[in-house]
Formats: C-alpha cells, sequence, structure tokens
C-alpha cells in the first residue's frame, strides 16, 4: 500500500496539510499531466480526459486519487472518477436529456429549488470534492467554481419566511460542504429564527471524497443546533470500494454524536449493477450505523448513455435483494422522472389486485397466495 509521500507530486506535502479539508479541495487533480503521476492510464483513459472534459472537467481529491493509485486497472473507482470517450459518444443521442430535473424552473430564487410543496433545496455551491463521472447535474457551469453570497442567503431566508408549509431545507448541490462551516453557522442560525423549519438535511459526496471535511469544528456546528433541528446527513455512497477508514471514521463522528447518516446511490452499469455489490454496499453501511435510503435509476442525461441499466434490470436486482437481506439494508427504489416529474417509486407487484376485494400476493421466494378482502357493514 503506497502512501501519498511516495509520489513525486505530494513528497513535500505534511500530514497536517493532508488531512486538512481545504488543502483538499485546493490541491485536486483536474490536468492529464498530474493524473499521469498517480496512475498508469490506458490509452482509452487518455483519450477520455483529453476529450470528454471539454463538457464537464475533471476534478479527483487526492484522497480519492490515492485509493485510485493503491486499486488496480479495473477499479470502479477509475469509473466513476476518470473521464471517458463514452462521455462524448453519448452526448447527443436524442432520447436522452440535457436536465432531467428542471431545477430553472422551479428555482423562484438563486440557489433554491421548490419541487415538493414541503421541502426545498438549496445549493451552497456550484462546485464538489470530485466531479463524478456521471453527475446528472452536468449543466452546472463549473468552468467557475462558485458559492452563494449572503445576498443571495437573504432572498432564500425571505422566501421560506414567506412560506410556511416548507418544514424541510436540504442542503445539495455541487457539494455543499465545500463551503466552511462559518457560512453554515451563519445560515443555521438564521434559519433557526423561521419556526416553520424543523428539519436540516446534508446531502454530501464529501465524505467519501474527502473525509476530513467532517473535522471537530463541523461537528460542534452541528451539535451546536441540533435540538433546534432534527439534522440528518445523506451520503452518496455507489460501492464499498469507496468507503475508506477515513469515511468510516467521518461516519463515526456524525453517528456519535447524535447525528443520523443515510445514503444513497444511482444504479450504475459497469459500477454497482449487480446483486453481490449492492448487498455488500448496503450491509456494509447498516454495519456502520448508515441507513441506505435511496437508490436511483440511471439517469437518462446526454453523455451518461454507458452507464445506464435498464429498468427491467434494476427491477430484478432489487427483487432478489428483498428479502434477502435485512429491512435496515433496504432502500427506496426511486425514478427521477426527466423534466421536472419528481420522483416516483419503483417497485416489484408483491400485490395485483385480481378481483374487486381479491388480490395475489407473492413473497419473496415466488410463492403466490390469494388474499380476500374483508368488507364489513355494520348494522
Amino acid at each position: 500500500m503506497k502512501t501519498y509521500r511516495e509520489f513525486e507530486i505530494w513528497k513535500n506535502v505534511s500530514d497536517e496539510q493532508w488531512t486538512d479539508w481545504k488543502w483538499q479541495i485546493s490541491h485536486c487533480i483536474s490536468t492529464l499531466g498530474e493524473l499521469s503521476e498517480i496512475v498508469s492510464l490506458s490509452p482509452q483513459e487518455y483519450e477520455g480526459v483529453e476529450k470528454a472534459t471539454k463538457a464537464l472537467k475533471m476534478r479527483i481529491s487526492p484522497h480519492i486519487a490515492l485509493m485510485m493509485a493503491n486499486g488496480d486497472k479495473e477499479d470502479t473507482l477509475r469509473c466513476q472518477f476518470v473521464p471517458s470517450i463514452n462521455e462524448v459518444k453519448t452526448a447527443d443521442i436524442d432520447i436522452l436529456y440535457k436536465d432531467v430535473n428542471d431545477d430553472d424552473g422551479y428555482s423562484p430564487v438563486k440557489g433554491l429549488v421548490h419541487r415538493y410543496p414541503s421541502k426545498v433545496l438549496v445549493f451552497p455551491s456550484n462546485f464538489c470534492g470530485c466531479y463524478c463521472r456521471y453527475c446528472f447535474r452536468r449543466k452546472l457551469k463549473r468552468d467557475v467554481e462558485d458559492v452563494l453570497k449572503t445576498s443571495d442567503y437573504e432572498a432564500i431566508l425571505a422566501y421560506l419566511r414567506e412560506h410556511p408549509q416548507i418544514n424541510e431545507v436540504i442542503f445539495s448541490g455541487g457539494d455543499p460542504l465545500v463551503v466552511g462551516n462559518e457560512v453554515f453557522r451563519y445560515v443555521l442560525q438564521e434559519l433557526s429564527n423561521i419556526s416553520s423549519v424543523k428539519i436540516v438535511r446534508f446531502h454530501t459526496r464529501m465524505i467519501i471524497t474527502i473525509p476530513y471535511r467532517i473535522d471537530d469544528d463541523f461537528i460542534e456546528l452541528l451539535n451546536e443546533f441540533k435540538k433546534r433541528f432534527a439534522i440528518y446527513v445523506v451520503i452518496h455512497i455507489d460501492t464499498i470500494r469507496e468507503f475508506s477508514l477515513e469515511a468510516r471514521n467521518a461516519v463515526g463522528k456524525l453517528v456519535d454524536s447524535g447525528i443520523m447518516c443515510f445514503a444513497s446511490c444511482p444504479l450504475l452499469h459497469g459500477i454497482n449493477d449487480s446483486e453481490e455489490t449492492l448487498k455488500t454496499l448496503w450491509n456494509g453501511l447498516v454495519e456502520n450505523r448508515v441507513k441506505p435510503y435511496y437508490l436511483f435509476q440511471s439517469d437518462p442525461v446526454q453523455g451518461l448513455g454507458h452507464f445506464l441499466v435498464p429498468l427491467s434490470r434494476g427491477l430484478e436486482i432489487t427483487r432478489n435483494l428483498y428479502d434477502n437481506i435485512s429491512g435496515l439494508a433496504m432502500p427506496l427504489y426511486c425514478f427521477n422522472v426527466p423534466e421536472g416529474g419528481g420522483h416516483v417509486l419503483i417497485t416489484y407487484p408483491y400485490i395485483k389486485q385480481i378481483g374487486e376485494h381479491t388480490f395475489e400476493l407473492t413473497n419473496f421466494e415466488g410463492k403466490v397466495t390469494t388474499y380476500q378482502e374483508l368488507t364489513w357493514n355494520e348494522e
């Protein structure tokens, strides 16, 4: 197992720098030259970095780059973070969409998306600790990395005050945790004065890509406000391979402080589209006190065609896993409906109505039972 100092690019980096999340963000790998110093690239990967980064630039944290350096050429981390020429080849397929969410159509003020009645998304930034090559928000302008200003937050807070039906604020993005603790201290303090807001969520990949982000100050910040809000952290993790010791330690800090952690992932061809891969991931998460929350059907976005998994295969995978793992480890399987349609649950037909009050029930072994519904008219 190589240490980071064995690489020329990092030979003068101190332990203090390496474990500083701000240093990690400011020293992400973004060029072909830098990446080739760390991992041995195939001709196809060279071509991908050269051509696919015109649409979505490359950004790989030192933490993830070191993990890739200690992996092999079939490492799923490379599929997730090294640009592929297939992004170019699938960029203009007509049946794929430029934007599945239509975030702009549901954004009344900058940085806020109000798609569902009682919750909103807030995007503190337009960039992440790493750029996943299957990102469905590829349309975000990342050539200039930007964060919300105080005036933007003031407009968001005003909107929340004007809409008391909103009880949940979800920080998403771009990864929200690329923003400093001082910003969240200000925003959470302001949110605490809006009585209708009861729940705060952080949806982040940083626990995986730069786990050092979960520092003592962040834990102290959450502890400061968890008496005012129900606070949850939702981790984006696709395979158990990503769950490094540092990531597990970050999760441990959160849950030991009383912050409940959930996890979500998209279903991705060649990365996690097998029963064994997902079973290992979800069991591993539960063992580390993280509840698998969402499995998303692959998003039909232009440039991502090579990641798409047939819906029928997704149903097969979830059907095969249901009742073969703990109920705690089984997430909801969802489809992100294109053109801003929102989430819909995807379920195997365990129950089928065959008469006015008669149903067929199919258990996980395929056994079919007929159920007659009782109708009761009290006189």
